[in-house]
């Protein structure tokens, strides 16, 4: 028998908190105001997503209000790579029945709670938190003050202003870890606490600190929007893509362009329903994405693509680009093509793509499409094919970390 005790692995669920009314915000419930291109609330899954894939951790609670829990799991569905790993829940009245509630629902030894309005959580933090804890402590994370303290009392019409020493005061944040089961026990009176380290202090339970981060900032009035919207700015992450097509022309086929049918007496011919401005689109998208091209994600040797009508396989792109959380800020195609004559379409056509662009973004007017003659030159010109190019640029909000 080795002499040297195995480590245990612990094993944690991950709470987001975001069942709050926002009411010092104004407003809607601040979690799902718009930060950068994302509700507050999503900011939190991308770092819950990478503790998933290291197996960091083991499942994700997500607590928001009742009304908002079936958009919530839809949502969830759509941009994580890891959707069975996910609960979405109602939560309480107060914060803290809604962490309870997350509790009882969550299943593994320790759990981490964290604050849907802290949007710039980072990895490193979590991994000193979950470092730190164990079964006779909780963890949380701070930072010392910096400010100079005054506290202001109002007596009828006088204001009693008085300095407080700054020394050894702290400004705590989120996530905090604690044993699940001990934390349960300790929430059971029904009284509301402003985070889960003051009933773990008043039950006196040991707990332990580790350093927070400044960036982990908490949205909690207008001007905090603000300052966000500007680091996010600046941490904005810019691509472009570029794609190309050729197709034949051949009597017998329906001619389609960008999912609009066109009347002609000649079709593209292709594997799929040969749609070449759809499909150049398509593999400008992925290219600024860096993601595989359309030859190899639609492989023409898979029967379930053959005479595959194109706009939707442009919908499964768009969906592969949401999850890697990109929005697109514009398109410009160049369709070159001698018949027939397009010029009517062109409208129709952007209108159609648009319509596809709208399940990842709100954003319009985002495609630009010109259509060149072939002048009589060459395959193009001779009615034997269309030839089209794209190029497409592409947005993310960066990590700040």
């Amino acid at each position: 028998m080795s002499a040297i005790k195995e480590k245990k692995i612990k094993r944690f669920s991950f709470i987001i908190a975001a069942a709050g009314l926002g009411e010092r915000m104004g407003g809607s419930p601040k979690q799902f105001r718009n930060l950068g291109e994302k509700p507050l609330w999503q900011w939190s899954l991308s770092v819950t997503e990478e503790l998933l894939e290291e197996k960091k951790i083991n499942e994700v609670i997500v607590v928001v209000p009742g009304f908002a829990v079936e958009r919530v799991k839809k949502e969830v569905a759509k941009i994580t790579r890891f959707p069975l790993c996910y609960v979405v829940i109602a939560g309480g009245t107060t914060r803290t029945e809604s962490v309870k509630k997350a509790l009882k629902s969550a299943h593994e030894e320790f759990v981490l709670i964290h604050d849907a309005a802290r949007p710039f959580l980072s990895v490193k933090l979590c991994e000193r938190i979950m470092d730190t804890v164990s079964s006779e402590h909780g963890v949380i994370p701070v930072l010392p003050v910096t400010d100079a303290l005054k506290k202001i009392e109002r007596l009828e019409k006088n204001i009693m202003v008085s300095s407080v020493s700054r020394d050894k005061m702290y400004r705590t944040q989120t996530p905090q870890a604690f044993p699940r089961a001990i934390l349960l026990e300790m929430l059971k009176d029904n009284v509301s606490y402003k985070d889960e380290a003051e009933v773990w202090v008043k039950s006196k339970c040991l707990l332990e600190t580790v350093e927070g981060d400044s960036l982990n900032m908490k949205m909690t009035y207008p001007d905090d929007f603000k300052i966000a919207e500007i680091l996010v700015e600046r941490k904005k992450e810019y691509r472009t893509g570029h794609g190309f097509d050729i197709h034949p022309l051949v009597p017998s086929r329906i001619l389609i362009l960008g999912g609009v049918p066109i009347d002609s007496p000649l079709g593209l011919d292709g594997y799929s329903d040969g749609d070449v401005l759809t499909h150049t689109v398509m593999d400008a998208l992925l290219g600024a994405a860096g993601l595989p091209d359309i030859g190899r994600i639609f492989p023409a040797n898979d029967p379930i693509y053959k005479d595959a009508y194109s706009f939707e396989l442009l919908q499964e792109v768009l969906a592969l680009l949401q999850k890697e959380n990109w929005k697109i800020e514009w398109i410009d195609v160049t369709l070159q093509a001698q018949v027939p004559h397009l010029a009517p379409y062109i409208d129709v056509i952007i209108q159609k793509l648009e319509s596809a662009f709208a399940q990842i973004q709100e954003q319009k007017n985002i495609i630009h499409i010109k259509i060149k003659s072939g002048e009589h030159i060459g395959p193009v010109g001779r009615a034997e094919c269309m030839m089209c190019s794209a190029v497409a640029t592409l947005s993310r909000n960066g990590r700040l970390h």
